[in-house]
């Protein structure tokens, strides 16, 4: 199991976008030095101080600047016209470069109406968009001189990009999902799935990884352009560990509550849209509805919330592997920076070691094996 960690610069009441801009740099740098196998952000438009991190080409390269090892993933790339796919090229080659290699991105069709009508986008034709945006991107990074293309969408004659590729290979490419055929459409393309939005529960979960797995299964690469990336990645929106499972949802009820209204509204912009692939949002916006009080029941039944402590954490963490997930990422933010902080620092201590760390490397404790009572657990 990997571990990554996401920002999208949730500000906090009273605060100015630029302290927290600023502050969750400071949180995806410290998350390496906790062992977390990747960081990034997501693309976010028109949602206030709710996400706040439109401009991820902008930020992602600080972030490669400050940091060595761990991989820096874009999460995701909205594919519609609104990014001209050349334009996306010529910034997946330069982080590329800039991460010296450790860069990979997902791209994602809108599931937001407010992107839709805000940048003109018609959501009739978002998947055969979405298809279209992704193969430029791909012919683009992958040519060695100058291509044209032809298609509904997009048309160009004799474009090169610069700078190119500094990476013999193509940087990993993911799909961020929410509908089952999103899901099978990733597999069926080879690429890596980001799979989300799953609060119709883990049978929903279930479903969905089945249906990306079948996809898999008859993988078709663009032109064998790139190596198949079998890796799926679980959203978990938001993810917040404290010392006790009490403790947790006490501290994250706030940003729970304030997620849940966010996809609540999302869900009732897209529940009535008659475009195909869009209407498992009525469910979803029900299901969001009726247990908005209920936030313990929402944290069992559905893989999205991820609150508790550690050992909570790696339970959660190893039911995901069960149902053939291998990475998880975690949504830290809208908590406050120290507490942001702290939850990175929990999950690095003591989540993160038990899925990576030698056999017998995790010590019974000293004391109590003296026999001490009251022996703390989960220090800082």
């Amino acid at each position: 199991m990997k571990f990554g960690i996401i920002s999208e610069a949730q500000v906090n009441r009273g605060m100015s976008y630029g302290v927290r801009l600023r502050e969750s740099i400071k949180e995806l740098v410290f998350a390496e030095e906790m062992g977390f196998d990747f960081v990034g952000t997501s693309e976010q438009h028109f949602m206030g101080g709710q996400w706040s991190i439109s401009a991820p080409e902008v930020v992602l390269p600080v972030i490669a600047d400050r940091t060595h090892t761990t991989q820096i993933r874009q999460m995701a790339i909205s594919a519609l016209s609104f990014n001209n796919p050349i334009r996306v090229a010529e910034r997946v080659a330069t982080m590329d470069i800039l991460s010296k290699g450790r860069f990979s991105f997902a791209t994602a069709r809108s599931n937001n109406d407010k992107y839709m009508k805000g940048f003109g986008v018609n959501p009739e034709t978002t998947r055969e968009e979405f298809r279209e945006h992704l193969e430029v991107v791909i012919r683009l990074l992958a040519a060695d001189g100058p291509i044209s293309f032809d298609g509904k969408f997009f048309s160009f004659k004799d474009v090169e990009i610069s700078p190119k590729l500094e990476s013999k290979t193509m940087p990993p490419i993911y799909v961020t999902a929410t509908s089952p055929e999103s899901h099978f459409l990733a597999g069926k393309l080879g690429l890596g799935l980001m799979t989300a939005d799953t609060w119709l529960g883990w049978e929903f979960q279930q479903m969905l990884v089945d249906s990306y797995n079948k996809g898999l299964a008859e993988a078709e690469p663009i032109d064998n352009l790139y190596d198949v990336n079998p890796h799926i990645t679980a959203f978990t929106f938001p993810a917040y560990c404290a010392e006790s499972n009490e403790k947790s949802l006490s501290e994250a009820r706030v940003a729970m509550q304030a997620m849940l209204k966010s996809v609540e509204g999302i869900a009732a912009g897209l529940a009535g849209n008659k475009a195909e692939g869009y209407q498992y949002w009525a469910k979803l916006h029900d299901n969001i509805v009726n247990h908005f009080d209920d936030l313990e029941y929402l944290n069992e039944s559905s893989p999205m919330f991820m609150v508790g402590d550690p050992d909570w954490f790696i339970e959660r963490a190893e039911k995901l592997e069960t149902m053939g997930i291998d990475e998880v990422v975690l949504k830290i933010d809208g908590y406050g920076h120290s507490k942001t902080l702290k939850t990175i620092e929990m999950i690095g201590k003591y989540v993160i070691p038990h899925f990576k760390a030698r056999k017998g490397s995790i010590p019974e404790n000293a004391q109590m094996r003296a026999g001490i009572k009251d022996v703390g657990k989960f220090q800082l």
